[in-house]
């Protein structure tokens, strides 16, 4: 891989989890703060860019794995790390995050799909 496109996945990573942050501190305090009913997702902003965030990064970073591998290895991760919060030091379990995990794997798998789809495409 090209070290131009390395850096591109590298920022888009960084950016995702900076936007999941941002998202964090102002929408999360805005939905509680006006007791607005959302869905979950104030609650679940961070579980759903986590692993394309994860994903990004780490495609920029090793060059050994492919996408669709750091998509599957980030997802067991941050599920393995949910169950952690089952312990009273680490935080609270909620299962509205293990879902939130596989749909933003789930999306990040179907855009990968997407993207490979289409340069398939211009190779032809």
């Amino acid at each position: 891989m090209q070290n131009k496109n390395r850096k591109k996945y590298i920022f888009i990573g960084i950016l995702l989890a900076l936007i999941g942050i941002i998202l964090n501190y102002t929408y999360r305090i805005y939905v509680y703060k006006n007791n607005i009913y959302d869905f979950h997702f104030a609650d679940t902003i961070g579980s759903i860019l986590c692993v394309p965030s994860s994903s990004f990064f780490f495609y920029g970073i090793y060059r050994k794995y492919k996408f669709r591998e750091l998509i599957f290895k980030s997802t067991i991760a941050f599920i393995i790390y949910e169950f952690f919060t089952i312990a009273p030091v680490h935080g609270t379990f909620d299962y509205f995050d293990l879902i939130a995990i596989l749909i933003g794997a789930s999306i990040t798998y179907f855009i990968y799909l997407i993207c490979r789809y289409k340069s398939s495409q211009n190779n032809y």
